[in-house]
């Protein structure tokens, strides 16, 4: 790869560079015109003379017209040209995340950064949610933001919009509203399916009702246990109920709506 000397500058001071490779870097300058004395000594030293390298670095990048970059700075500009690349190239950005997380370390956390560098983790935590292009998609999404703040700021606005609406929509429904059409519709499936799934203990009682009723020679003793088969559906749809009102809470509490309002 040809010497940068922005690249160098933001490497040194993130400290990218191990010292035994600085004087490789300085023959590198050397091959694209930066030939200046404090650059041909530091491309001479042996790569195991980690003092002397160290000693003349500072010199090399005054030679080399580099400041002083804070980390932040630095950063900032190693993800900015890296983002650059990859949108030009239209490379996979997946591979590249861990080297934006790494940045990211490195300049200290920039809020710039936050987005690209914490996307990796939140694609991992999230195994199977979304496809390879779906992937990839908020990954470039990521490094648009990153080069055009304005991007980032409206984009920002837009899903919060989105978000404000959706949540005014869904405080007409379930869970904001509990008498709601969907409300009823999920308290039928569920007492559909719970019913489904002890409709074995209908057919025991009824035929307990009837053995008994014949055991003791009188239709009152079945009809009174045959009762027991309402009063179970009654009871059962009572605990879907109370269960569904519960969930309700719960959600909204998470949500963080305060207890007066549930």
């Amino acid at each position: 790869m040809p010497f940068d000397p922005s690249i160098f500058e933001a490497e040194v001071a993130l400290k990218l560079i191990p010292t035994k490779q600085l004087p490789t870097k300085a023959q590198q300058a050397l091959e694209a015109g930066f030939d200046g004395p404090r650059t041909v000594r530091m491309a001479i030293l042996d790569p195991k003379s980690y003092w002397e390298i160290e000693q003349v670095l500072p010199e090399m990048l005054n030679e080399l017209g580099m400041t002083s970059l804070s980390p932040k700075e630095a950063a900032l500009r190693l993800a900015t040209l890296h983002a650059k690349h990859l949108l030009e190239t239209k490379e996979d950005p997946i591979p590249s995340l861990s080297r934006f997380y790494r940045l990211m370390q490195a300049g200290d956390y920039p809020d710039q950064l936050h987005e690209l560098g914490w996307l990796g983790d939140e694609l991992d935590g999230c195994t199977g949610c979304y496809t390879a292009d779906e992937q990839s998609a908020f990954a470039i999404e990521a490094l648009e933001n990153l080069l055009s703040p304005e991007l980032r700021e409206k984009r920002h606005v837009e899903r919060e919009a989105k978000w404000l609406k959706q949540r005014e929509e869904a405080k007409c429904d379930w869970p904001y509203v509990f008498d709601s059409p969907t409300k009823r519709a999920l308290l039928k499936e569920r007492y559909r399916d719970r019913l489904v799934e002890i409709h074995p203990l209908f057919w025991i009682a009824a035929a307990a009702s009837l053995l008994l009723g014949w055991a003791y020679g009188s239709w009152k003793v079945a009809v009174g246990y045959l009762v027991t088969i309402p009063l179970v559906m009654a009871l059962s749809y009572w605990s879907e109920y109370r269960r569904l009102k519960r969930e309700r809470r719960d959600l909204l509490l998470r949500l963080r709506v305060p207890e007066d309002q549930i």
